[in-house]
């Protein structure tokens, strides 16, 4: 999936990067007589090309500016360390149960082995579970977290596309990591939809 993206980031910057050289080139051009002048206004290729609008936005720092993803973010790690207590609390019961399991053995308490036998597969089912109900509860947090991350980019593009109404971009281009060689500081819009979406998202907690 990165590599899908990177690789369409790549070649839509490559296609920037030839309008921007070909529009260098029409608006570099001399003419040496009316007819050639007259020739240059009239080319369809020349106004689209250099009227192209650009910006980008850091992905990076727009997650850690706008207040829905800091709050998903904190509910996750919260979520995350909950199970891991409780985990970890029964895992050290289990762990107690084991020790006093082996005392028992050591010091001839049970009568049969059978008896004995019995109270090992019962903390071995016990450890087995303990296994089953971790597996679980991460999966559940794992869902949770994709559903979380889906919403949260839902709103981000909703609200691309309605701040582009007005900005009428033709490109809105991601920074994300190291993705990008070089992006002009001009074209960073971030900061302005950092600002539209979090004005959204607190008015809708209201």
């Amino acid at each position: 999936m990165r590599t899908t993206k990177t690789i369409t980031l790549l070649a839509v910057l490559a296609f920037v990067q030839i309008l921007f050289v070909q529009c260098s080139a029409n608006n570099s051009e001399t003419t040496s007589t009316n007819e050639a002048a007259t020739t240059a206004v009239a080319s369809p290729a020349s106004t689209p090309l250099c009227s192209i609008k650009i910006a980008y936005v850091d992905y990076d720092s727009l997650l850690v500016n706008y207040n829905f993803a800091q709050e998903i973010q904190k509910e996750i790690i919260r979520k995350e360390m909950s199970i891991n207590n409780i985990i970890e609390e029964e895992r050290k019961s289990l762990q107690e149960e084991a020790a006093a399991f082996e005392r028992k053995v050591q010091n001839n308490v049970f009568a049969t082995q059978e008896r004995a036998q019995a109270e090992y597969e019962k903390i071995m089912k016990k450890d087995q579970e303990l296994l089953q109900r971790g597996q679980a509860m991460i999966a559940e947090l794992e869902n949770e977290r994709n559903l979380k991350y889906a919403e949260l980019t839902k709103s981000i593009n909703d609200h691309i596309q309605e701040y582009n109404i007005n900005a009428k971009y033709d490109f809105i281009l991601t920074k994300m990591g190291g993705n990008m060689l070089y992006a002009n500081e001009a074209l960073d819009i971030t900061k302005d939809v950092v600002k539209g979406l979090n004005e959204k998202y607190n008015s809708e907690k209201k």
